[in-house]
Order: structure tokens, then C-alpha cells, then sequence
């Protein structure tokens, strides 16, 4: 792998967004039509059909709606409709009123739960030959019909994820551009809070960010609170050690796209135990001079002893999730801070 196509693989995975990328998936499905229609929609007479994955469903059933403050499908929805963003991070900017406005009807929205797996959403206007479909990263269009027309938009050519020796070379190089990649996303993460110890940290930002919490989240393989279990150590060691500890955040960031590969992005195991634990893992014994079969055995040995987290929707309980995953990276004596 080139450091151009990991630099592109990189930048296409980790975004900014506000709020839970579900139902953010969900209110970026019905914004992206809207944007495309006339006349705006008003809560009188817009009417649509959503249908929505297994996985997709259980966590935007339980996650909050930032300033909105309530979880759910029609929540996500009426933010979407509402929202001012032409980007995916559409809960940072919304009519909060005209929200209220949808959430106070009824039979606007038809939801159809359907028995797929992993992230995907189809949204529809009944009558209006309109309809776009998500499928597999939360923001990838698979299709996007306007009246009748085929304006879904070209997909970005990304190369396949890297390799576990991609990984070493890449990081190894020591390039300018994939360490200033990794500077930016541990100085935007969600800021650390005075007080609080690391572990507690990282549970109050994950259980902070499923109950609405409005602070912009770098997220890493679609997923917020694996960019926070990630992304709050290292901010910490680069406080202490400056760009050091560079080379072990990429290492890290690539090892989240390596695993997100090996499982589903979105499914009923949590994946801090499968990829984000194992990520972090990674770059910190890196750092310290692990070997390629070092790192495959700590990405078969942290899912095992953390084979217990399952998925049950996003909601509080994931910031204890969080803390039991830092305590098996803690336990491995790997320098987390």
C-alpha cells in the first residue's frame, strides 16, 4: 500500500460528526432527499418510508438525538428533515422548532425493519419515485433515485484496507503527511475532562455521547465511541512526549481499518472489544517493539477476554463497556497513560 492510498483511506474513515452515527445515518439518508426536492418538507404533509437493518435499528432506537434530547428512529428523522448541513454531520446544525414540529405528528414516517445484517438504510417518499439507499460505511450512497432519475453520485475509489505488513511499512516510513493525519485526529477529539482519571474519562465521553451529548466526535470506521477510546490515550502521551508517539497513533488508526475488515463495521458484538481495544493495543506495542506475530496475537487476545460485550444498542451502558475494554489494554502493561 502507498502512503497516497492510505493518506485517502484514512481521511474517507475518520469524520467529524455530532451525535451517533445510526441515527446519523438515518437523518443524513432523509436530508440528502430533501436537499434534492421541492418544496421543502413540512410537517402538514411530508410523508416517508424508512427501512432499516437489524443492527442500524437497535442502536438508532436507543441513541439520543443531540439537542433534541430523545433516542429513537423518529427522532433521528425529524433532525434530518430539519437539518441545515449538506455534509454527514447533519445534527450540528438543525431547525430544533421544526424538529419538535415533525415529533409532534403522527404518520409521517413508516418504519419497515428488514432482516439484514450490518449497517443499511433505505429511505423513500411514497408516490414521488424518490428514494436513497446507505449500505455498509454509514455515509457511502449505494443509490440515489430523484423523480425517477439515477443521481447517485460516483463512488470514491479507495483502495482495499491495509495489511498487517502495509501497517509496518507504512508507519515504519515515518511520513509527514499519515502523522499529520494522526496529530489531527487526537487534537480534535472530544477534550479531555479535568478531575477524572483516563479510564473515567473515556467512560463519561462514550456514555456522555449515547445519552446527546453535542461535542464533535472524530470518529474512526463509522464508529464515535471507538474514536474516543482510541483517540483520548493518545491525546494524553502527546501531551507528555510530543510527536513521538506519532508513529503509534497511525499504527493504531490503520489496525482499526485492518480489523474493521476482519469484522462487521456494525453488528450485535461491541466493537471496542473487537477492533478498537485491539487497535489501541497495537500501536502502544508498536511502540515498544512488537513483532507482526506479537500484534496478530494481542488481535486474538483482547476479542477473547472481552468476548462478554455484546451490542444491546446505544445507549449508557456502552461507557461501561468502554471501561472493562481499557482495563484488558491497561492490563497488558503497554504504557496506556
Amino acid at each position: 500500500m502507498t502512503t497516497r492510498d492510505a493518506l485517502r483511506l484514512l481521511q474517507a474513515e475518520i469524520v467529524q460528526v455530532v451525535g451517533c452515527t445510526e441515527p446519523a445515518a438515518i437523518a443524513y439518508a432523509l436530508r440528502t432527499l430533501v436537499r434534492h426536492t421541492q418544496p421543502p418538507p413540512s410537517p402538514e404533509t411530508f410523508r416517508a418510508e424508512l427501512r432499516i437493518s437489524v443492527d442500524a435499528r437497535r442502536n438508532a432506537s436507543t441513541a439520543v438525538v443531540p439537542r433534541l434530547k430523545q433516542p429513537g428512529i423518529h427522532a433521528a428523522a425529524a433532525a434530518g428533515l430539519a437539518s441545515r448541513a449538506d455534509d454527514f454531520n447533519v445534527f450540528s446544525d438543525f431547525d430544533l422548532p421544526l424538529a419538535r414540529a415533525f415529533l409532534k405528528k403522527e404518520n409521517w414516517l413508516t418504519i419497515i425493519p428488514v432482516r439484514r445484517r450490518g449497517l443499511w438504510v433505505h429511505a423513500q417518499l411514497p408516490g414521488q419515485r424518490t428514494g436513497i439507499t446507505l449500505s455498509g460505511r454509514h455515509d457511502h450512497i449505494e443509490r440515489l433515485v430523484i423523480y425517477g432519475k439515477d443521481r447517485t453520485p460516483p463512488p470514491p475509489p479507495l483502495p482495499p484496507p491495509p495489511t498487517l505488513p502495509d501497517i509496518f511499512q507504512l508507519v515504519r516510513a515515518r511520513r509527514r503527511t499519515l502523522e499529520a493525519l494522526a496529530r489531527d485526529f487526537i487534537t480534535r477529539q472530544v477534550p479531555a475532562e479535568k478531575g477524572y482519571s483516563l479510564e473515567t474519562q473515556i467512560a463519561r465521553r462514550v456514555t456522555g455521547r449515547m445519552t446527546g451529548y453535542t461535542h464533535p466526535v472524530m470518529t474512526i470506521t463509522g464508529s464515535g465511541n471507538q474514536g474516543i477510546f482510541i483517540g483520548l490515550p493518545y491525546q494524553r502521551l502527546h501531551a507528555r512526549h510530543g510527536d513521538r508517539i506519532l508513529p503509534a497513533v497511525v499504527f493504531s488508526l490503520l489496525a482499526q481499518i485492518h480489523l474493521s475488515a476482519r469484522h462487521q463495521r456494525l453488528s450485535s458484538t461491541c466493537g471496542l472489544a473487537t477492533k478498537a481495544a485491539p487497535a489501541l493495543a497495537a500501536g502502544l506495542a508498536y511502540a515498544r517493539g512488537a513483532t507482526p506475530a506479537e500484534i496478530e496475537r494481542l488481535f486474538r487476545a483482547i476479542p477473547a477476554r472481552l468476548k462478554a460485550l455484546t451490542c444491546e444498542g446505544a445507549e449508557p451502558a456502552c461507557g461501561d463497556k468502554a471501561r472493562r475494554a481499557y482495563r484488558a489494554v491497561a492490563a497488558l502493561n503497554l504504557g496506556l497513560p
